[in-house]
């Protein structure tokens, strides 16, 4: 069986340089997407739709604004559920809020 090169450095810089290979795997994942930008959307947007991160927390990873992020789900034809007040709660907080 071939051995993976890669890792095989790596390991040998672990022990010998003192490198974390973990941090060495995070940052070549972050060059990586970053050289892939399309894949880093599509990442963001698998986390975002699984919900392990926020609207907010999606739109900054894209460097986009929370608007432009929403832009983007549209334009991907992905839509957002809402949560909205039941018809009892506003009616209670416009009675509270009209005399």
């Amino acid at each position: 069986m071939e051995t993976n090169v890669f890792e095989d450095l790596l390991g040998v810089l672990a022990e010998e340089q003192s490198i974390d290979p973990d941090s060495v795997r995070t940052e070549a994942l972050r060059f990586y997407l970053n050289a892939h930008p399309s894949l880093k959307l599509d990442g963001i947007l698998l986390l975002w739709s699984k919900g392990r991160i926020s609207l907010a927390k999606a739109a900054e990873l894209a460097g986009l604004t929370v608007p432009e992020f929403k832009e983007v789900l549209a334009a991907r034809g992905i839509s957002r559920e809402t949560e909205g007040k039941s018809a009892e709660e506003m009616d209670a907080k416009l009675k509270e809020l009209l005399p």
